[in-house]
């Protein structure tokens, strides 16, 4: 797709746009409802927040991600169009909360899009293998942040994320390698309604369920992941997290995700990229 020009893409998705600046209201999380989410990230570690985004916005996201996967394109390539950055940029209020107000965006990116019996999420991983949470004095700060949205309805039927709980983290001694079979009896399922917010620090072991027979929807969704700026880049160089990489940079980030990922994304996936 790296032969694609910016014309081309923008005839491909027309209701979506390329370096087009847009300003969205920031989506208001209460003080009170931030203490909430802290309180679940810092105990169980993990964000499940109901949806916040109408279907105006996830609707054009979705319409795309299904027309690229007719058209064998991997989902992945949603990050050309702007609506997919600007949609996390609204969570700004929710991110600064944990990361501090300068927060970057790292230059890790994916969507998926499954709709066939077997098909499957990532298995069982961690995004960093550093210790991401850190206790200051009582006080706690989080060093980067996976956030994920999922466009359609998630479920355990179509594939919706588990993770392995913090009280639960003390399996791993016996499973190091992260076996999901093993890790399973442990796992929280978090079903999660179009338009919903989960986020997890980069150290949480997570997964993507298996889409099953007779399941409804598909099961599209997109990522990104952040970092507070008071630490070292996890993966250099930091981003904007203000404005979206120009139309060129965009495709470079996109293409570049193949080499990160290739060991644990599908095999359509693996020979689209091989194929570049």
């Amino acid at each position: 797709m790296s032969n694609l020009s910016k014309k081309d893409w923008e005839s491909l998705c027309p209701e979506l746009t390329i370096e087009e600046a847009y300003t969205f209201p920031q989506i208001d999380f209460s003080d009170d409802r931030l203490d909430d989410i802290a309180t679940g990230v810092w105990g169980n570690g993990f964000i499940h927040e109901k949806p916040v985004f109408s279907q105006e916005q996830l609707h054009p996201l979705l319409k795309a991600l299904t027309l690229m996967q007719a058209k064998g394109i991997p989902p992945v390539y949603i990050y050309v169009f702007d609506q997919p950055w600007y949609l996390f940029k609204q969570l700004n209020q929710l991110i600064g909360h944990f990361l501090g107000d300068e927060y970057a965006l790292l230059p890790n990116l994916w969507a998926w899009y499954f709709d066939a019996p077997g098909e499957r999420g990532w298995r069982p991983h961690q995004d960093c293998h550093l210790e991401t949470v850190f206790d200051l004095g009582g006080d706690k700060m989080l060093m980067s942040l996976s956030l994920w949205i999922p466009l359609t309805d998630c479920t355990e039927e179509n594939g919706c994320m588990f993770v392995l709980p913090r009280e639960k983290e003390h399996v791993l001694r016996d499973n190091p390698e992260m076996e999901q079979a093993l890790l399973e009896p442990y796992a929280q399922p978090l079903p999660a309604a179009a338009g919903s917010v989960l986020g997890w620090p980069q150290d949480l072991v997570h997964w993507g369920g298996t889409f099953k027979e007779g399941a409804v929807p598909p099961r599209a969704s997109l990522s990104l992941e952040f970092q507070n700026t008071a630490f070292d880049p996890l993966v250099a160089p930091f981003l904007d997290a203000g404005a979206p990489p120009v139309f060129q940079e965009r495709l470079s980030l996109i293409q570049g995700q193949y080499e990160k990922y290739k060991h644990i994304v599908s095999e359509n996936e693996v020979s689209f990229f091989a194929e570049k």
